[in-house]
Parts: C-alpha cells; sequence; structure tokens
C-alpha cells in the first residue's frame, strides 16, 4: 500500500513539471511579417514514460518559471465587448416628438356638380280689399239724426231700415270730427218695435238699421274692428222711441260730448 502512495505521488510531480517545461520564444513571433498568418504555438512535449517519470521523481525538480504571456495581436484573445446600458425612459416633462402631418394632396378631377332645387316661383299679388257696400240711403227714408252727450241718435220710420240724405251726413261728420291717427272706437246699439209674440221681427229690423250705420261709417274710412253692432230688438214698453240706433264715440280720442252739436246736420 505504501508503494502505491509513493507511485502515485510520483506520476503527480511527473506531470506537473511536464506541463510547466512549456515556453514561447518571443523573437520567433516578433521575425514573423506582419502578413503572415499567425504562428502555430509549439506542440507539448509527449508524456514521459513510467521509467522515466520513476527517476523524474527521484531528483527534485527545478522551481517552474512563469511563462510570458504571448503579445501577438494574433494569439491574444479578443477582448469582451461591453454591454451598452440601457436607455434611461423618457421623463414626462421631456417634451414628446409629434407626428409629421401627412403631405397634402390636391383632386385631379373637377367636384361633381350640385343640383339645386329651382326657386318657387313668387306668390301672386294679393287681391286688393273691395270697398265697403255703400250705405242704404233713401229720398224718401224718414230718418232723422240727433246730436247726444258723446254721439248721434238716428230715429226710423215704423218699419223702415234706409237712412236719410241728412242722417248720412250727420254720421259722415261724426266719424270726421275725430283726429287723424284716432283709436277711438264706435258703439253702434239698434232698437226696433215689436211684440212679445214676434220678437224675432223685431231683432231683425233692429240689425238691418245698425248694419245701415255701421256701413255710413265705414264709407268714411272707419275701419270696421272699430265698430261694434249689438241689435237688441224690441225697446222697453216705456220707451217712446223705439225706432232708433244709439251711436257712442268711445276711447281717449273720442270728441267731446258737445262736438257733434256743432257739426252740420
Amino acid at each position: 500500500m505504501r508503494q502505491v502512495c509513493c507511485l502515485l505521488s510520483a506520476l503527480l510531480i511527473a506531470a506537473g513539471s511536464a506541463f510547466a517545461q512549456v515556453t514561447v520564444d518571443l523573437q520567433a513571433l516578433d521575425a514573423l511579417p506582419a502578413a503572415k498568418p499567425a504562428a502555430k504555438a509549439p506542440a507539448q512535449k509527449p508524456a514521459a514514460k513510467p521509467a522515466q517519470r520513476r527517476a523524474a521523481a527521484t531528483k527534485p525538480s527545478p522551481p517552474a518559471e512563469p511563462a510570458p504571456a504571448a503579445t501577438s495581436p494574433q494569439t491574444t484573445a479578443a477582448a469582451p465587448t461591453p454591454t451598452p446600458a440601457p436607455a434611461p425612459p423618457p421623463s414626462s416633462s421631456a417634451p414628446t416628438a409629434t407626428a409629421t402631418p401627412p403631405a397634402a394632396t390636391l383632386p385631379t378631377t373637377p367636384p361633381p356638380s350640385i343640383a339645386l332645387a329651382p326657386i318657387a316661383p313668387p306668390p301672386p299679388p294679393a287681391e286688393p280689399i273691395p270697398p265697403p257696400p255703400p250705405p242704404p240711403i233713401s229720398d224718401t227714408a224718414a230718418s232723422k239724426a240727433t246730436a247726444t252727450g258723446g254721439g248721434l241718435r238716428v230715429t226710423f220710420g215704423a218699419g223702415q231700415a234706409d237712412l236719410s240724405p241728412d242722417s248720412a251726413a250727420a254720421i259722415k261728420a261724426v266719424a270726421r270730427s275725430l283726429p287723424a291717427g284716432s283709436n277711438a272706437s264706435f258703439n253702434v246699439v239698434a232698437y226696433a218695435a215689436g211684440t212679445p209674440e214676434d220678437p224675432s221681427t223685431a231683432r231683425r229690423l233692429s240689425l238691418s238699421r245698425a248694419l245701415a250705420v255701421r256701413s255710413a261709417l265705414m264709407a268714411d274710412g272707419v275701419s270696421s274692428s272699430r265698430i261694434y253692432v249689438r241689435a237688441l230688438g224690441a225697446a222697453a214698453a216705456s220707451d217712446d222711441t223705439p225706432d232708433r240706433v244709439d251711436l257712442a264715440v268711445l276711447g281717449g280720442n273720442a270728441p267731446p260730448p258737445d262736438a257733434a252739436k256743432s257739426q252740420p246736420q
């Protein structure tokens, strides 16, 4: 057992000395031209035989000198390339690059034509308002006009609804007594004699008399919207003038009560 341990120790020392005997000739590397390929490293010596190993184990081996490193660029190993550090993330305050807008393109074809709807013809002119019908004036009428406070009273003959020329002139004078642009209105209240057994006849006759006075006012330029007509039919039994029409001027521009009296009859 002791001999086996000595043999293993001798083998290990011989192997270490065999590897330590490798040397590099620096002058041979410098003599090589730059264009020639790198010189091959000298081959390692074959391992010693067992007999030589035993002889080498008996003699001390000199200390191995460190082999100088080769300086040839062909034999030096390439240095590792440093890995670039990752770029820091962009800060929120740094301005962001805006995308470049696409280049403008011009149309190559003309735009489509737009069909416009035909213009409607203007409406036809409004027909002129026909003039109001003339008032029923008769020379045989028995109507008379009497001025009252702020208006006029027109009396009629029994069963009649026409105006006499004098009554029509009196109504015209009342209409002209108002200033230009007046907003005064006219209240026309008509009565007629009748009996309780036949009230409709008195109502129709009173309406005809009120429309006659209204026509006389409109013929003198008074608007129909300013004339208010009321046909009351038979008057009270105590009324001494049942066949009549009371014309009153209402509004801020109405003439004073005595203005109608100063107009010619």
